[in-house]
C-alpha cells in the first residue's frame, strides 16, 4: 500500500475526525449509519408513540407512559442506515492541467479528495465506490463498506492516467441507469463540456432521487487567466493550437468564465444540487473543510 497511500494526508484526515458528510435524502440501507431512514423499527434512536394495535410486539410496548394515563402506547424507533457513496472522478486529458505554481494538477488534486472523501466515509460506516470516467466509464469499483476497501480505492487511484475527452451525459447516463440504491453521488471534475450535456446527467440523478454534490476542480490560471507576453494555447482534449496576449483579453475572459460559473452554481441550486468550486492554488485541507462546515450548517 506504499505507493497508494500517497494519496492520504494525515494532516488532513486528522482534521476530519469530528467531520461528519450526511445526505440530506433518506435512503434505504442494511447496516448501522449515520443516515436517517424512511421505514421504522428498532434501533437505538426513539423518534416516536404511536397507539397500541392488537398484534403489535408487546415488548415494544411503554409502560411509563401507560403508568400515567392508563393507555397502551407503542415506541417506534427511527432506523439508521448506512449510504452507499459513489465517487465519479473525471481522467480527462484536460485534469491533466497544472498552471506555474500550482502544486497538482487538477486529477491530482481530484485523487488527493477521493482518498479522503474515502477514507471519511468508510469511517463512519458507509459503503464507498469509485468510477473513473472520461468519454466513457474507464474503472469501476463497486461500493463496500469494510475499512479495508479503503486500499482498493488508493490502489485504483494509483492507476488513472489523464486520457480521453470529457463526455459527462453519456457517463452520467450510463451510471444512472446501473446505480441500482439512491445515495450520494459525488462528482469531481473541470466541467469543461457542453452545459445541456451536463444539465441532463444531473437531472438523471436527481429523479432517481440521490444526493449529488459537485466539486468543480479548476486551476487557478483557468480562472484568472494571470499571463504575460505572447502565449500559445493548447487545448489538452482537441489539440487546437491559439497564439495571444492574454492581458488583452483577461477581462473579458474573466467576465466569461464568472458568467459560466454562476451559471453552474445557480443551475446545481435549481436542482438541490450541492456546488462548490475548488481553485487548485488553495489547499485541500482548507477548501474541503470549508465545505463540510458549509454542508453541516445548512443541514
Amino acid at each position: 500500500m506504499a505507493g497508494a497511500s500517497k494519496y492520504l494526508d494525515p494532516a488532513l484526515l486528522s482534521r476530519l475526525q469530528n467531520m461528519e458528510l450526511v445526505a440530506r435524502c433518506a435512503v434505504q440501507g442494511f447496516f448501522s449509519g449515520l443516515h436517517p431512514s424512511p421505514f421504522h423499527g428498532f434501533s437505538a434512536e426513539y423518534s416516536e408513540h404511536r397507539q397500541y394495535e392488537p398484534g403489535d410486539e408487546l415488548r415494544f410496548l411503554d409502560w411509563k407512559v401507560f403508568g400515567r394515563t392508563n393507555k397502551l402506547y407503542i415506541k417506534q424507533f427511527r432506523q439508521d442506515t448506512n449510504v452507499p457513496v459513489y465517487i465519479l472522478l473525471d481522467s480527462s486529458k484536460s485534469m491533466t492541467f497544472q498552471g506555474d505554481g500550482t502544486t497538482y494538477s487538477k486529477l491530482d488534486y481530484g485523487r488527493f479528495l477521493t482518498a479522503a472523501l474515502t477514507s471519511l466515509m468508510l469511517g463512519q460506516g458507509d459503503s464507498v465506490g469509485l468510477m473513473v470516467f472520461a468519454d466513457r466509464i474507464l474503472t469501476r469499483i463497486s461500493p463496500r463498506g469494510r475499512r479495508t476497501h479503503l486500499y482498493a480505492i488508493l490502489t485504483a487511484l494509483e492507476r488513472v492516467r489523464g486520457e480521453g475527452q470529457t463526455r459527462l451525459t453519456d457517463v452520467l447516463h450510463a451510471f444512472a441507469e446501473t446505480a441500482t440504491r439512491r445515495g450520494i453521488v459525488i462528482l469531481i471534475s473541470d466541467l469543461l463540456d457542453d452545459a445541456d450535456d451536463l444539465a441532463s446527467g444531473l437531472s438523471h440523478l436527481k429523479y432517481l432521487q440521490h444526493d449529488v454534490i459537485i466539486f468543480h476542480t479548476l486551476d487557478h490560471l483557468e480562472i484568472a487567466l494571470d499571463y504575460q507576453g505572447l502565449v500559445q494555447f493548447e487545448d489538452l482534449e482537441t489539440g487546437d493550437r491559439l497564439r495571444t496576449y492574454p492581458e488583452s483579453l483577461k477581462n473579458t475572459y474573466q467576465a466569461n468564465v464568472q458568467a459560466f460559473l454562476d451559471d453552474i452554481e445557480k443551475s446545481s441550486g435549481r436542482k438541490e444540487i450541492d456546488y462548490w468550486l475548488m481553485d487548485t492554488s488553495q489547499t485541500l485541507d482548507r477548501a474541503f473543510m470549508a465545505y463540510l462546515g458549509r454542508r453541516r450548517r445548512l443541514m
